[in-house]
């Protein structure tokens, strides 16, 4: 009960039951903590709902923390805090654009992913798509990702405002042809990638983006872009109708 006392928020959960667990919270409204918790803790139902993750929850120590370790108090068994450090937290060092937004600014819509959601904000007249590391070991993945913008940045191939609502075929090979033409290879061309806003095919997802000056390579990825857009698998995202 105490840690209902202190407003506390689970905003994302990486669950494993059978190794060691990994949550992101808010606490107070303003606090962004991480907690890992040692496999056997916790039924795993009540890790995968937050409120009753909150209530078996030690009570979360005072102090100025970032990072807490729950495990099995050796002396009585119950779990407990057995570390909350405050150490550097890794981030994002490929910076480029102008415009930077606190995650917190941010009110949190649909989930698309388990790190994308359709979010609003003040600073923008419609519905944008947040994507963001939950975790220290997704943030390589997003710093290449924010390079990769770059690359198309003012080329109208990478600018995120809206969500996928129809599928295109052409359009969403003009958009993939322009990327080439910048020398880009995708990496990732499956349906839930291509945003349509304005009649016009947006790319997105440059996880796995490349510079690319091999022919054969572009046209082996357009080639299979009819394919990857009629893939009703769910690979790559939920599917949308």
């Amino acid at each position: 009960m105490a840690n209902c006392a202190l407003n506390v928020q689970v905003l994302q959960a990486s669950v494993d039951p059978d190794d060691e667990s990994h949550f992101r919270i808010l606490v107070g409204g303003k606090f962004i903590k991480y907690l890992t918790v040692d496999t056997g803790l916790y039924n795993l139902d009540d890790m995968c709902f937050a409120p009753s993750l909150i209530l078996l929850l030690p009570p979360l120590p005072p102090g100025d923390w970032n990072v807490g370790h729950i495990s099995k108090d050796p002396t009585h068994g119950h779990p407990y805090f057995a570390t909350a450090t405050k150490i550097p937290l890794r981030k994002i060092t490929h910076i480029w654009h102008p415009s930077q937004i606190d995650q917190l600014e941010l009110e949190m819509g649909q989930k698309l992913r388990s790190n994308v959601y359709e979010t609003t904000s003040p600073r923008f007249n419609s519905t944008i798509i947040a994507k963001f590391a939950r975790f220290s070991w997704e943030i390589p993945s997003l710093d290449s990702e924010t390079a990769a913008y770059e690359w198309v940045n003012d080329h109208q191939i990478g600018r995120v405002i809206g969500f996928l609502m129809e599928r295109t075929f052409l359009l969403c090979q003009h958009a993939l042809t322009k990327l080439h033409k910048l020398g880009i290879k995708h990496g990732d061309i499956s349906k839930h990638n291509f945003l349509i806003r304005n009649r016009e095919a947006i790319l997105i997802d440059f996880d796995f983006a490349e510079r690319c000056d091999n022919p054969k390579l572009l046209a082996e990825e357009f080639q299979m872009l009819e394919q990857q857009l009629w893939d009703d698998s769910g690979r790559g995202g939920s599917i949308m109708s």
